[in-house]
């Protein structure tokens, strides 16, 4: 893991990766990480190799031990916001029926303590950004305690309806001390303010925990990122191991609706065009994830209303979140 020199310090910060056991420097991390990752290296040349085949579960399986710890007990969410939205619109050749299009925060719950993948935005930035989803301003509210009371948070990726409360909100601040952004995230909030929809004051960038990380990274007890860079540069999904022993893959955005996963089909290629996707990454991601799927891992996306009901009801996700 690379850190950034904080913006008003000459000297790298000290961060803190941390477990229910107490606190790991990024050194120590540092060469268990790079011990597992030269072993995957030397499996199969990761530059040569087409994404679809890679072996990124394997080395995600590989690497669930890498932070040592009890691992996960369970996965919340909660909706902060939902609309409607044409099927069709999100998956090339998909019936042109609505399905619900809600707005996530995720909970990776451990034996004490949390970590939260994704923030949700305040209401004022989804009217600045012009999202016409019903706003719930209480569950909001949980959210926002639940975000105060993580060890850690992450986020998929960096557009305002997943990253926009830990960096452009009344609690910014206080969350941006314990907030990871890879390099790529930060550098889309610096420089594409068109792309995130997010205002950003570059003099608090080195008040987050900003790092690289080449193809997967472990960050607490069974939980570790995968890059996967598409549908915005700073894409990354959550591969997360429960104490059940059930997989479950956080994807984020690289598709709007599972049935993307299912038939590997895309947006419409205008959609792309819109969101200036790499259609090409996209395309492997999503041969990867139902590859995934297949070997008995279950993928939530995080914009499938009818999938997070549906896993709630088969007690893979829980709705709602914790908050002490």
């Amino acid at each position: 893991m690379r850190l950034l020199p904080a913006a008003h310090s000459p000297e790298r910060r000290t961060t803190m990766i941390r477990s229910r056991h107490g606190e790991f420097p990024p050194r120590t991390i540092r060469i268990v990480i790079r011990r597992l990752l030269c072993a995957v290296v030397l499996a199969q040349p990761l530059a040569l190799a087409p994404l679809a085949a890679q072996p990124e579960l394997a080395a995600a399986r590989g690497l669930v031990h890498a932070v040592p710890g009890d691992f996960p007990t369970a996965i919340g969410y909660l909706n902060i916001a939902e609309w409607s939205f044409p099927l069709s619109e999100a998956v090339e050749g998909a019936p042109n029926r609505p399905v619900p299009l809600p707005t996530p925060v995720f909970q990776v719950r451990f034996p004490r303590g949390w970590i939260m993948v994704d923030a949700g935005m305040d209401r004022e930035h989804a009217v600045a950004a012009d999202d016409s989803s019903q706003f719930f301003v209480d569950r909001y509210a949980r959210a926002v305690a639940a975000l105060r009371g993580a060890s850690l948070i992450v986020v998929t990726h960096e557009h305002y309806d997943h990253i926009g409360t830990v960096v452009h909100s009344a609690v910014a601040d206080e969350l941006a001390p314990k907030t990871m952004l890879t390099r790529a995230q930060m550098e889309s909030l610096l420089h594409n303010v068109k792309m995130t929809l997010t205002p950003f004051d570059s003099a608090r960038a080195g008040h987050y925990i900003v790092f690289d990380y080449d193809r997967e990274l472990p960050i607490a007890p069974g939980v570790v990122l995968i890059k996967a860079p598409g549908h915005t540069p700073g894409s990354q999904v959550v591969y997360i191991k429960l104490a059940s022993g059930r997989e479950v893959i956080l994807s984020g955005d690289v598709t709007l609706n599972h049935l993307g996963i299912e038939m590997e089909k895309q947006k419409p290629d205008p959609n792309h065009r819109v969101g200036a996707e790499d259609r090409a990454a996209i395309a492997g991601e999503l041969a990867w994830l139902h590859q995934a799927e297949r070997a008995g891992v279950s993928v939530v996306v995080s914009h499938d209303g009818e999938q997070l009901k549906a896993f709630a009801h088969d007690g893979i996700l829980s709705d709602g979140l914790a908050t002490r």
